[in-house]
């Protein structure tokens, strides 16, 4: 089997896994300073703020049903909890991510071997690790955004604003785990009846 096209594919992925490392690395560095010594101007923690007031904004005989809109607050001085909030906020995602690139990259590091390694046990293993690490990590990303949000909402915006999840992501994190999770199943028993088949030769 040609590996260029794993081998492509793999330096790809290790690089994405490197730069998102990197900014990992500097969204920490951000919120530790965030917490500890205040913001610069101009950044901040990015919050979505629902049913932003539309008085006046709609032309004649029309209506605006809603609105909202992405701010960014940033606190003067040092703000340990938003600087916590701020990380449960992020780090469950990216930690997600990272989790899921590092796996990826892993098998295919082996499956480049040849096609038995591809097909293999132990790639069935990294699939199955990579769908749990989806479906928890989403799950985990939603739960903590779900808390994290609304109180940073409250510390950061002179106004409560009403607070929606964004089920989208969250779902669809879990639907493509429970679809890696199906494809380790179908390797997993694929695999088993090919060492059945050999035995009996």
């Amino acid at each position: 089997m040609s590996t260029k096209w794993l081998n492509r594919l793999e330096i790809l992925l290790t690089f994405s896994l490197i730069i998102s490392c990197l900014g990992a690395l500097a969204l920490l560095a951000f919120t530790f300073m965030m917490a500890f010594f205040g913001t610069p101007n101009g950044v901040g923690v990015p919050l979505h703020v629902y049913d932003v007031p539309v008085a006046g904004m709609a032309a004649p005989d029309t209506t605006i049903s809603g609105a909202s809109a992405d701010v960014t607050v940033g606190p003067q001085g040092a703000a340990p909890l938003v600087g916590l909030l701020y990380l449960l906020l992020w780090g469950p995602g990216v930690a997600t991510t990272l989790l899921a690139l590092f796996t990826v990259v892993r098998a295919i590091r082996r499956a480049r071997s040849g096609d038995r390694a591809l097909f293999s046990a132990v790639t069935a293993a990294h699939l199955r690790r990579l769908g749990w690490i989806l479906i928890i990590g989403s799950l985990a990303t939603g739960a903590l955004g779900m808390v994290a949000e609304p109180i940073l909402s409250s510390l950061l915006l002179a106004k409560s604003y009403p607070f929606h999840l964004e089920v989208g992501e969250v779902l669809a994190g879990v639907v493509t785990g429970v679809a890696v999770l199906g494809v380790s199943e179908i390797v997993r028993r694929g695999v088993a009846l090919l060492e059945e088949v050999e035995a009996t030769i």
